[in-house]
Order: structure tokens, then sequence, then C-alpha cells
């Protein structure tokens, strides 16, 4: 069986409504349990307890909020070791399409890897893009 936490902090609701179905997502594979779990009410046994996370928070200036990094920041140092080679994957949302969404991500990603978790990117995106790729004959 596997344990996902979906942790994540919201301003407005919309990375809470993310998180949501991350959530659902995950428990659609079977064997999978998981935990949806605010920072307000996550503690550091959540992080051992899992074999993945997915970590979300608003982008608030162009990186995490600062609940979000508090959270981290305040992890004891008896977890340090505890969570090398899990699995990590992160999400924002942002109210303008410049708002620094990427920056958050990779900011959410530097702390995953810093705790050990092992996260990954993937060559390309799918959708329109790749649909446009079609119609130039590959390019792009």
């Amino acid at each position: 069986m596997s344990k996902i936490l979906v942790l994540y902090h919201s301003n407005s609701g919309n990375t809470q409504k993310m998180a949501e179905l991350v959530a659902e997502g995950a428990r659609q594979l079977e064997g999978t349990e998981v935990r949806l779990k605010d920072v307000s009410n996550a503690d550091h046994n959540d992080l051992v307890w899992c074999d993945g996370i997915a970590c979300g928070s608003p982008t608030n200036y162009g990186s995490v909020s600062w609940q979000m990094k508090q959270w981290w920041d305040q992890q004891p140092i008896e977890n340090w070791g505890k969570l090398d080679g899990k699995i990590g994957c992160v999400f924002t949302s942002a109210g303008a399409w410049g708002g620094g969404q990427e920056w958050t991500c990779m900011t959410l990603l530097s702390i995953l890897i810093n705790y050990g978790f092992l996260v990954f990117g993937v060559t390309d995106y799918t959708g329109v893009r790749t649909e446009a790729r079609k119609l130039v004959g590959g390019l792009g």
C-alpha cells in the first residue's frame, strides 16, 4: 500500500481546491491511502508516515506563502535523513498569469530536495502545445 500526503496552504481557497483534486486523483490508485492536510493541522509525523508527497502553496509575490515556509522551517531536526528517497511533487495557484508560479514551484521543489525527497521533471507538456507541433510538422 502506498501512502500519499497532500500538504497545502491556501489563502483564498483555490490551492485547497487543487489539493482536494490531487487527493481525489491519488485515491483512484488501487492500494493508496491519502492524507489531505493543511499546514495548520499537519505535523512532522505526517512526513514520516508518507511514501510520497504532493505539496501546494499559493504564489505570494513570486514565492511560497509564509505559512508554508514556516511549516517547513519548524520541522524537527530529528526527521532529517528519515525522508530520503520518498517521491515528491508540487503545485501552486496564483491570481495572475505572470505572478511567479514557476518560482513558487521551484522553491517548493528545493525544499523537498533538501529534505531528501526525489523530484523529477517531464520533457514536454501535453495538450495544445503538442497539437500545435503536429500542425507545423513537429517543429517548435
